[in-house]
């Protein structure tokens, strides 16, 4: 072989091998990066604390006493019809106890004495003779009092807003006592009676100012 020739096969080799090195190169595709998802995450879900309605207060509408230094009895205020017409207020000597707004509406509807009866004038009560109390709270100035089903038996117009009238009168002499809202047997008084006396809501002294109007 000559030395031409020798050269000229060494740059045809050259050549090949520069062909294929360019085409492995351009083979190789640079890698880009792939970008990472976002990383999401869900909205906080906010705890909403619950709690149960606070428990109605107990039917006491007394003022605190200290313990060992109750007194042994309480004065309170009954509300009777006298003479058919209007309220009167009588006090009335009560035992002691802490539910106050309790005992004084069961005094209440066991009806005035007999002393009291004999008074000029003379008083009675609206209230059919019977009824009895099955439950009284206050709450928010509120006293929801819960009474037998004997409580709207028979009557005009006048015995059964007479009756309504003395339960408000007789619970909103205390303090913590603004109105008054009639259940009967636990279910709460919409309308009253065979009369169709409209409760619309607690009862309040104004509601039956005209009626009955006179305090003792």
């Amino acid at each position: 072989m000559n030395r031409s020739r020798f050269m000229r096969l060494v740059a045809l080799t050259l050549a090949i091998v520069l062909v294929f090195t360019l085409g492995a190169l351009g083979g190789c595709k640079k890698e880009e990066p792939v970008d990472e998802p976002a990383q999401t995450t869900e909205p906080a879900t906010e705890t909403v604390e619950t709690t149960e309605p606070p428990a109605e207060e107990p039917a006491d509408a007394s003022e605190p006493v200290v313990p060992g230094n109750e007194p042994a009895e309480m004065v309170v205020r009954l509300y009777w019809v006298e003479a058919g017409e209007n309220s009167l207020g009588i006090e009335r000597t009560l035992p002691y106890t802490q539910a106050i707004a309790t005992a004084t509406m069961k005094a209440l509807l066991d009806g005035p004495t007999a002393a009291e009866k004999t008074t000029w004038p003379a008083i009675s009560s609206a209230i059919p003779a019977g009824t009895e109390l099955l439950g009284l709270t206050i709450s928010n100035g509120i006293a929801k009092v819960d009474l037998s089903d004997t409580f709207d038996d028979g009557g005009g117009t006048f015995s059964v807003t007479a009756r309504i009238a003395q339960v408000v009168y007789t619970l909103t002499q205390f303090p913590t006592v603004d109105s008054a809202e009639f259940y009967m047997e636990g279910v709460k008084v919409k309308m009253f009676s065979g009369e169709g006396l409209i409760l619309d809501g607690p009862q309040t002294n104004e509601d039956y100012y005209d009626l009955l109007p006179i305090d003792a």
